[in-house]
């Protein structure tokens, strides 16, 4: 009976809601379990969320419980017993009244606009060791860039107990003004570099920093996967000093960003369309997921994005009150919100310049050859063009799509810098540039191709969904050059918007200049009150992050 009821719980929680789908459970397990005690471990016990009951509202009657799970699930079996079936009770269930309370009263998120600065860091540090040297952008890599950076911040980096004897003896030479600012957490489980998704900052009621966490910290998107080692490691945040809260919802926090919009004066909590699906898969209705995510992040509203990407962190990045025109002494007005998002486009056609020039250097393709596609590319003549690099690559490869690694070194610039990572990224570029000048008649005749090519239509109007949300907000949408395909990407919406500053994440290499092009994007939009600050993390990005996913801030008071 319980394997049946846990197989019922998987499959109708999300569909029914908590309080139907625990009428069907007890009816599997028999009412006679819960009366005239209530086992609520047993519910707990195949998958059920019996701490959401909460925040169902019950009538009382004399001489029931007083704690609110326990009460509803008596009354339920009592039912059942009275010999009602689950499908009775589904219609009054349903109808049950839902109030959610903050698990921190007077809790506001952080919003990440710039308009706090930077107090503490708090980073996860997944390797003692560079991956290839300084300068490679991986976990390590990142966390003393941030440090050489971010004088006066203060750092809180959790790392595995194993490695840290390894990542000390290398930190040592930091340039850390004061050690004390560097506090580093052991931990007994693994840690992985995404500190961004396992807790979300902000204030109490006296503006003392908090951190929430989520019900568990998890990866993943259509069946999230418990990760134990970040879940626990807020305990020991806690002894560090941090206040730290954990919520009843499920969430990744790349996926929420909260903004100011002082001209409307409204606080938003943006959220991608995966963390409502989350809290709906713990019984909860949209409606319900809505208004829990607002109390509990102390927001106004909630505004939906489209999955453009895997989080919304990654397709953009938000500054609050930029200064869009000057009063008559020449002084910058008080603007509105700005969003940066990607523009495939523009990357595309950089990284293939890139590419080109790299081939040429190393031989792979004749100058007058590298000239002439270059030139082909500009003018927008893709059929020679693609001919060119065709040939080229089909005189490299090996088998169809495999290529030497002595190849891919032609695409390194040094030896912190992937080849390999490089010549994926000028492929990606090429696969890009085809789906968007193949006509639906040329298509392959291979469905797996077709799909593959149409996916990057797809997607492009998604983003185009996207960016028709945060302009019905009211607010400015500006594109920057940058792909953010997962593994393959060159992401610069990545970054974290500090007081006067912009980290925005850069890949270096061969594609220096595709990381000055989103430095002059930012630049422009923003103006010389804030400063751009390249931060390398290429090999932080070839495995699907970039900064924001790498950290989390907690504001300075």
């Amino acid at each position: 009976a319980n394997v049946r009821a846990a197989t019922l719980v998987a499959k109708r929680l999300a569909r029914d809601g908590l309080l139907s789908t625990t009428a069907q459970a007890v009816e599997v397990l028999g009412p006679a379990q819960f009366l005239p005690r209530v086992d609520l471990n047993l519910l707990r016990d195949i998958g059920l969320p019996v701490d959401l009951f909460a925040y169902f509202e019950i009538e009382s009657t004399p001489g029931e419980p007083e704690d609110v799970a326990t009460k509803t699930v008596l009354r339920i079996a009592r039912e059942l017993a009275n010999g009602r079936s689950a499908s009775d009770l589904a219609t009054e269930l349903r109808a049950g009244s839902f109030t959610f309370s903050a698990t921190r009263p007077g809790f506001r998120v952080s919003t990440e606009g710039g308009e706090q600065s930077i107090g503490t860091l708090r980073l996860q540090i997944a390797n003692p060791a560079y991956w290839s040297g300084e300068g490679d952008g991986g976990s390590l890599d990142l966390a003393r860039q941030l440090v050489s950076e971010l004088d006066g911040t203060s750092f809180l980096a959790s790392i595995e107990e194993k490695h840290l004897d390894a990542f000390l003896d290398l930190a040592r030479a930091w340039p850390l003004a004061e050690a004390a600012r560097f506090i580093v957490l052991p931990e007994p489980l693994p840690v992985a570099q995404w500190a961004q998704d396992n807790g979300k900052a902000g204030s109490d009621s006296a503006g003392k920093p908090v951190v929430l966490a989520p019900r568990f910290a998890s990866r993943g998107e259509e069946a999230p996967v418990f990760v134990p080692g970040e879940t626990f490691l807020i305990e020991s945040l806690a002894l560090a000093g941090v206040d730290v809260v954990q919520s009843p919802l499920l969430f990744q926090a790349g996926n929420l960003l909260a903004v100011s919009d002082r001209v409307r004066n409204e606080r938003i909590l943006l959220v991608g369309e995966a963390e409502v699906h989350r809290n709906v898969a713990l019984g909860l209705t949209r409606e319900q997921v809505f208004d829990a995510l607002r109390i509990e992040f102390g927001v106004d509203r909630c505004v939906v994005l489209p999955a453009v990407s895997f989080h919304i962190d990654y397709e953009l990045t938000v500054r609050s009150n930029v200064a869009d025109s000057a009063d008559s002494t020449g002084a910058p007005q008080s603007g509105g919100v700005v969003a940066f998002v990607n523009e495939s486009a523009a990357a595309v056609r950089i990284i293939l310049d890139c590419g080109i020039d790299a081939l040429a250097r190393h031989g792979k393709l004749e100058t007058q050859r590298a000239q002439q596609a270059r030139a082909d590319l500009a003018d927008g003549r893709i059929d020679p063009f693609m001919e060119t690099i065709a040939a080229c690559l089909g005189a490299q490869s090996q088998t169809f799509g495999h290529f030497p690694e002595e190849f891919a070194a032609a695409f390194s610039a040094g030896p912190a810098d992937s080849g390999v990572g490089s010549l994926q990224r000028f492929l990606l570029a090429l696969d890009i540039l085809t789906a968007h000048v193949v006509g639906p008649g040329e298509l392959p005749f291979d469905p797996y191709t077709t799909a593959y090519l149409r996916s990057f239509l797809r997607r492009d109007a998604d983003r185009m969904e996207l960016v028709r949300a945060l302009e019905q907000l009211g607010w400015k949408v500006l594109p920057v050059p940058s792909l953010s395909d997962g593994s393959r990407g060159i992401n610069y919406v990545n970054g974290v918007q500090d007081r006067g500053r912009y980290l925005m994440p850069a890949y270096g290499g061969i594609y220096t200049p595709l990381d000055q092009a989103a430095k002059a994007a930012f630049e422009a939009a923003l103006g010389p009150s804030v400063r751009v600050v390249p931060i390398l993390c290429g090999e932080s990005q070839r495995r699907s992050g970039a900064i924001h996913c790498s950290v989390s801030v907690i504001p300075a008071l």
